[in-house]
């Protein structure tokens, strides 16, 4: 009884500290990726100090997260575990203003809010 209570209170502290974690990040930027990627394209950001994969940066937050916990989190964000993210600032930040329908349909935005709501399930998924 009494290691179930330590877990789950150890489980509860890392979603909590990955939601301040995650929900503080957009401040300095929003998370931005390309959804329209040649090739050659990915290379040269694959090389960049300004682009991190989802899984890595996930894996950042939440050192305890398993692998399929990451992906989870990735799909309930838009993205992969592979997806390149721009850490460093905004891509076309300006266009999300101008209406659903408006902006540069080859960059998206991580989905923070469906993040947070799948940080349990995620933790559950790893067992």
């Amino acid at each position: 009884m009494r290691k179930a209570t330590v877990r789950r209170a150890l489980t509860t502290g890392a979603a909590t500290l990955a939601i301040v974690g995650l929900a503080a990040g957009p401040a300095s930027a929003h998370f931005c990726f390309k959804t329209n990627l040649n090739a050659r394209a990915a290379q040269g950001m694959a090389g960049s100090a300004n682009w991190a994969s989802f899984g890595d940066i996930a894996a950042g937050f939440l050192p305890d997260l398993c692998p399929a916990g990451i992906d989870l989190l990735a799909a309930a964000g838009g993205a992969t575990s592979a997806t390149l993210i721009n850490t460093h600032g905004t891509m076309a930040g300006g266009t999300l203003r101008k209406g659903a329908d408006s902006g540069t349909p080859s960059i998206s935005h991580l989905d923070f809010d469906a993040i947070d709501a799948a940080i349990p399930a995620a933790f559950a998924a790893c067992g």
